[in-house]
């Protein structure tokens, strides 16, 4: 699939696609002479990053979770320690949601 393709599925830029490529955040795809050539895996981590940047986490953070190993039980550590952060920022959150929602019934001028 091409990488207009890959826009168009993901919502992101292709610009944002080669910026990602080039800073080894997702591996380069392979290439059909000079146009690249992107699997349905490149889509899911490419829709992975902008849904975990969307959360908070950094790109460098990001690259940590798609490039470690598997040895060792490194990814299992790695996925622990992000998935607390990713459920203290779901907390965070509902408490904002609830105050807007309260907020929302307000009825008050100020």
């Amino acid at each position: 699939m091409r990488i207009s393709d890959v826009a168009d599925r993901t919502g992101v830029p292709i610009s944002t696609i080669r910026y990602y490529e080039k800073r080894a955040i997702i591996p380069k795809p392979t290439r059909n002479g000079r146009d690249r050539s992107f699997t349905q895996k490149d889509v899911r981590a490419i829709q992975f990053v902008r849904d975990a940047q969307s959360l908070g986490l950094t790109l460098g953070e990001i690259s940590t979770l798609l490039q470690s190993s598997w040895s060792n039980g490194e990814m299992a550590k790695v996925a622990t320690e992000y998935r607390q952060t990713v459920r203290e920022r779901m907390a965070a959150l509902k408490r904002i949601d609830r105050v807007l929602s309260s907020l929302e019934m307000c009825c008050c001028d100020s």
